[in-house]
């Protein structure tokens, strides 16, 4: 089983419509796939399900009772299934903090689970909070999806200074798989200037771009709405296509054939 983490400190980068259509996308390739919304804005859960109602069962409960992810989780359909997020979650840090192994709630979950997935995709807060530090701490590899024209080199550095600290406390170094660029289009002036400096923050991650670049379209509002993945609501659609390209570029850079 491999977890992906998809994580920006910056927020508005398409986060969510990553995680959302990875997940998606894999499962249409046959596999076998876990999503966690683990950003208590729940837009991943709120992009298959409708909001949930108070005390439904949530990653919360994970955190805040030990709940097996086992017992928590709903199908979205056979094969792909979802751990809810929660607006509960907003007081992670404040809650979960003081308690002995906080760190590593979430790994300590994930390990625990008895379903036999291919892949656990991880949703996390613009932040580097209790949430995003579980995250990375349980994952296998972290997606940095980026808009060259909110680049963010100070976000960047940031971004790596925690994995450096993160790779002590989990005795083993986080990879990036990579840098995902969104919304991008070569059209725009701006984002062509600022390409050179999102490559450059590859760099610094010790990863690369991935050649696979997400156009920007209304095609993916328009799905979220409908709570479905751009895989079932437009296949042929050219943002589709681009996140087919891009996964099909993940699963090579992880050696999954």
């Amino acid at each position: 089983m491999i977890t992906f983490c998809i994580s920006n400190i910056k927020g508005g980068v398409a986060k969510t419509t990553t995680a959302a259509n990875l997940a998606a996308g894999l499962h249409k390739r046959g596999f076998k796939v876990l999503m966690i919304d683990s950003d208590p804005q729940i837009n991943l859960t709120m992009s298959f399900i409708p909001e949930p109602e108070d005390n439904f069962p949530s990653l919360y409960h994970v955190y805040s009772k030990g709940s097996l992810i086992d017992d928590i989780k709903v199908e979205v359909k056979s094969g792909l299934d979802l751990v809810v997020g929660d607006l509960e979650l907003c007081s992670a840090d404040l809650e979960f903090q003081k308690r002995i192994g906080w760190l590593k709630i979430l790994s300590k979950a994930i390990k625990e689970i008895k379903t036999d997935y291919d892949f656990v995709v991880i949703d996390t807060p613009p932040n580097l909070g209790c949430l995003t530090l579980n995250a990375f701490i349980a994952c296998d590899y972290i997606i940095t999806p980026m808009q060259a024209e909110s680049f963010s080199l100070k976000a960047v550095r940031l971004l790596k200074k925690t994995l450096d600290e993160i790779a002590e406390e989990k005795n083993d170094k986080t990879n990036v798989a990579g840098v995902l660029l969104t919304r991008y289009t070569d059209r725009l002036v701006i984002a062509k200037a600022l390409e050179s400096n999102v490559i450059s923050s590859a760099e610094l991650l010790n990863t690369t771009v991935f050649n696979n670049k997400i156009r920007p379209t209304k095609t993916v509002p328009e799905s979220q709405l409908l709570k479905q993945s751009l895989f079932d609501y437009a296949p042929k659609a050219a943002v589709t296509k681009d996140y087919d390209g891009f996964i099909t570029e993940l699963l090579s850079r992880t050696g999954v054939k």
